[in-house]
């Protein structure tokens, strides 16, 4: 009875939650469930206290969980006796919170993170989940992986705490299909010779719950053919009882080894909108296997009671080695290995493990080559941990997360960076002590030379950008941090920690904004070219490295400089206005009496060349003509230039200061006019104007974000074209008035409705998409790009403009179905109509409908549309039209499509450019 009470709570320990107790930890909910006296239960369970092996909690009522368990799934415990859970909870660390269940998955967060996403959209859709299929080879782990789906909905309460799992093996019943219908759906008495007695099937049984079919490829089409009322309807007929349905809700999950399109009927597939596949062992990345085979071995240590030492050669094979039967064969591995092992050596206080105890298959592709040890012998304890062997293997990534983690902890001491900024910039400090002189870089020495040139370069480039110098050191520190940071990430899961991260970042933001500013752009020029996964952390970090980091600024502002006649008249004004100011705003030339305005233009002209002028050139003169200076600048300059005459030293100030505030020039000029009569005039660049392109789209500046993000993609890192998102309201009012187009020579507007400016030609992004008019993209870049480059540029926009690169990005869900589900309803929609759907337009549904399906799955549709009674009057027979064409997709994913909704689509179907709004989600 104790050994049996102790495995319960082990059990259930599993699932506590020390803020809302449940009764089964009491002594007298764990008599009724052993149906024994509850003087006889609190004896036990008082003795097993005693024992350390349960935690007492002496409140009213008494509760008791199991110790190991609980460290083992959440912190560890200085006591056996507590007198509240509130006493427990303040020994939680603030890094070791009680974590989601589908992190104790190896490669949750890598290999496995879409699975885990699609899995969780399942559960969390309303109205009990959606029909879930997983695939994957024999011994991927998809049984495991219900198992798991089955405990994270019981921790969660999406279903009942006694809600069962019901696992049917399809196979069994392969080839008798009345005998797969009585147990999938239960028979009545009479229903058949020998149904001497009503029996419920497995959808009755796991009522609540949630029912597995596996193997489900071996239900032949009438098999499959007899769950379709069950997926529709939410109903069931036992046999024997064809008038009786019974309403059952359970969760229904199915698996599959087998290739979708030859083992299932269309209409079966088109039922199960989540398709979830789980990668072989070979595919998963080097770290997760050597993951998997740490937990595997230290599954066995706590089996044999006995400690390990594994040598490093057995820890390469088994990482190294390809198992047609994946985790499941390795694991069976590694089973018969540590037997072996224990049986040589029983009665040896430690356990070794060498080559000689591996089955042979595992040592044949290895003949040669057995020094080639990557790993170095592990000794594994019944105490030992997965993080603590992966540390051993990565000490430099465990180091970057224990300094993340001393951040965010003395941060929360006081949440006000003022009280913990000089802790902080020393804990940055020693971690980059550490990685630059403590760590090994000869392994991946061409990774880091890599890595150091790419940083050099971004340096470069955002030197050019904001006008600012940084100091060598910072390119070689941020290198060796990224170098020996490599792919080890940090994912926190408590709300109070990632609340933490958030309110520091944004105090770090604020407190030293220009930092932060560079290191964001650093990140995002860098992470689509050295496959980094960036994090808040990241920044945050980096933010405080680089704030103490020797750098310069040279203002992102417009420059500024004075030209005056005589030997230090510019100079004197400039001084003054520099030292008044605070920052060294002006730049000064003095210049002989006799000097012409074209030797003016000329230094001017010379100082642009080595300066940055991208944010425009203020300059400030004594006397002369400006028709006589400015006629020099147009055919050189590509920035727009202002020049002021009759210049003051409270002149200067003034513009000095109106710079520092980021005003306009417009706005600048006309404020300084208002306290001095001067002549002034912008010049725009008329010959030589920066090449630009826009992006826009109807619906707002967010499509016409991401269209702009996707086209810097694929523009060659050599190339400095301007991308510009625009308001497409602003366009089509302000047309070629808007200021854009004097600052830029704009090649092409690229969106999602025409603005219609006479002059600059427009292409659509379902044109793009289409690839049919990808030469007219290139011949707006012929001229300014190089043929190399404009090749370039042509496969980047091929591969990031694909219709399958579109709808992926738009949607979590299968991307061939969802595209099959669309021609579908295109075919329905051109038989009801009588019309030819054009393949621009096509190409427009496609990106539209599957950010639709997207929407009603997720229950947010637009619901509103302007004019809809109007356009119903009018058009009340194409729009019931496409509403019976779009009823399969109704069926197919259990959604109602809105009459708003009916109306966009017939928008982009008969070309009602007023409203359209193609891809609101993309």
């Amino acid at each position: 009875m104790k050994e049996e009470l102790l495995t319960y709570l082990e059990n259930q320990t599993a699932f506590i939650d020390l803020r809302h107790l449940s009764e089964v930890f009491t002594a007298q909910k764990l008599a009724e469930i052993f149906a024994v006296k509850r003087n006889t239960i609190s004896h036990y369970l008082n003795q097993l206290n005693e024992a350390g092996l349960l935690v007492k909690i002496n409140s009213r009522p008494v509760y008791y969980f199991h110790k190991e368990a609980f460290e083992k799934d959440f912190f560890l415990l200085r006591d056996n006796f507590y007198q509240s859970s509130e006493e427990i909870l303040k020994e939680q660390p603030l890094f070791e919170q009680q974590k989601d269940l589908f992190s104790l998955l190896i490669g949750h967060d890598k290999s496995l993170s879409r699975a885990v996403e699609q899995i969780k959209t399942a559960l969390y859709y309303p109205d009990n989940g959606l029909p879930t299929l997983i695939t994957g080879e024999s011994g991927t782990g998809k049984s495991f992986l219900v198992r798991l789906i089955h405990k994270y909905c019981l921790e969660n309460e999406l279903i009942k705490e006694d809600a069962p799992l019901i696992t049917l093996n399809c196979a069994q019943y392969a080839n008798n299909p009345e005998l797969l219908t009585s147990n999938l759906f239960g028979h009545v008495k009479g229903a058949y010779t020998g149904a001497d007695s009503d029996k419920i099937g497995a959808f009755e049984a796991a009522d609540g719950g949630i029912l597995f079919l596996d193997e489900v490829h071996r239900l032949n089409a009438e098999g499959q053919e007899k769950l379709f009322t069950y997926l529709d309807q939410g109903i069931i007929y036992p046999m024997g009882a064809t008038n009786q349905p019974i309403k059952v809700k359970t969760r229904l999950f199915f698996a599959t080894t087998e290739d979708l399109e030859s083992s299932f009927l269309t209409t079966f597939m088109r039922r199960i909108p989540i398709q979830v596949t789980l990668p072989a062992i070979n595919a998963r990345s080097r770290n997760e296997r050597l993951e998997l085979v740490y937990s595997f071995l230290l599954s066995e240590v706590r089996k044999i009671k006995r400690p390990l030492n594994v040598s490093g050669q057995v820890l390469t094979l088994l990482t190294n080695s390809g198992f047609k039967g994946n985790i499941g064969e390795l694991k069976n591995i590694v089973k018969v290995t540590v037997a072996k092992a224990f049986a040589e050596q029983k009665n040896a206080a430690k356990i070794n493990v060498s080559i000689y105890q591996l089955p042979e298959k595992l040592l044949v592709p290895a003949t040669g080559n057995l020094q080639s040890v990557l790993q170095k012998d592990t000794v594994m304890t019944e105490n030992t941990t997965i993080p603590q062997l992966l540390e051993k293997n990565h000490p430099q990534q465990q180091r970057v997360i224990t300094t993340f983690e001393h951040i965010i902890t003395e941060f929360s001491k006081q949440q006000q960076l003022a009280m913990c900024e000089e802790q902080l910039k020393q804990e940055v400090e020693n971690l980059f002590d550490f990685l630059l002189f403590e760590t090994d870089r000869q392994q991946k020495q061409e990774l880091l030379i890599y890595l150091t040139q790419y940083i050099r370069d971004t340096f470069k480039q955002m030197e050019s950008a904001y006008q600012i110098k940084f100091n060598g050191n910072a390119v070689y520190a941020i290198s060796y941090y990224l170098f020996q940071r490599g792919a080890g990430k940090w994912y926190p899961e408590d709300a109070n920690v990632l609340g933490l991260i958030k309110e520091l970042e944004g105090q770090i933001a604020r407190e030293y904004a220009a930092s932060y500013q560079y290191v964001k752009r650093l990140l995002e020029l860098c992470q689509p070219k050295l496959d980094l996964e960036i994090s808040e952390m990241d920044c945050i970090l980096l933010t405080i490295y680089l704030n103490r980091a020797d750098w310069q600024k040279e203002l992102g502002i417009p420059r500024g400089i004075i030209v005056a006649h005589g030997y230090a008249t510019a100079s004197s004004i400039a001084n003054v206005a520099n030292r008044f100011l605070g920052k060294d705003i002006f730049a000064s030339f003095d210049m002989p009496l006799d000097v012409t305005p074209q030797q003016i233009a000329e230094e001017i002209l010379d100082y642009s060349e080595n300066q940055d002028v991208s944010n425009g050139l203020v300059i400030l003169v004594d006397m002369g003509s400006l028709k006589e200076i400015y006629q020099f600048f147009p055919k050189q300059l590509t920035a727009p230039v202002v020049i002021m005459n009759n210049v003051t030293t409270p002149l200067a100030i003034a513009i000095g200061e109106n710079l520092q505030k980021s005003l306009p020039l417009q706005e600048m000029i006309e404020t300084a006019a208002k306290q001095t009569q001067l002549d002034w005039e912008i010049i725009y660049p008329a010959e030589n104007k920066m090449k630009a392109l826009i992006t826009t789209c109807l619906t707002g500046i967010g499509t016409a974000t991401h269209i702009s993000q996707l086209l810097e993609k694929s523009l060659p890192t050599s190339v400095e074209l301007k991308i510009f998102p625009y308001e497409y309201e602003v366009l089509k009012e302000h047309k070629q008035n808007e200021t854009i187009f004097s600052m830029y020579d704009v090649l092409g507007i690229i969106g999602t409705a025409d603005p219609g400016i006479s002059g600059v030609p427009y292409l659509s992004l379902e044109e793009l998409i289409s690839g049919d008019e990808n030469q007219l993209l290139s011949e707006w870049l012929s001229t300014y790009l190089s043929p190399t480059e404009n090749r370039t540029f042509n496969t980047n926009v091929i591969r990031n403009f694909s219709l399958e690169k579109v709808i992926d990005s738009v949607t979590i869900l299968d991307t061939e179905k969802v595209m099959g589900e669309i021609e579908v309803f295109m075919r329905e929609l051109e038989a009801y109509s009588g019309i030819v759907i054009s393949n621009a337009k096509k190409l427009a549904l496609y990106v539209h409908v599957s950010c639709l399906i997207e929407r009603l799955i997720r229950n947010i549709p637009i619901d509103s549309y302007a004019d809809y009674e109007n356009l119903y009057q009018c058009q009340k027979l194409a729009l019931n039209q496409i509403k019976k064409a779009f009823s399969v997709i109704e069926n197919d994913y259990s959604v109602k499509i809105p009459d708003s909704e009916i109306a966009y689509i017939y928008d982009i179907v008969y070309q009602n450019i007023e409203n359209t709004a193609i891809d609101e989600d993309f």
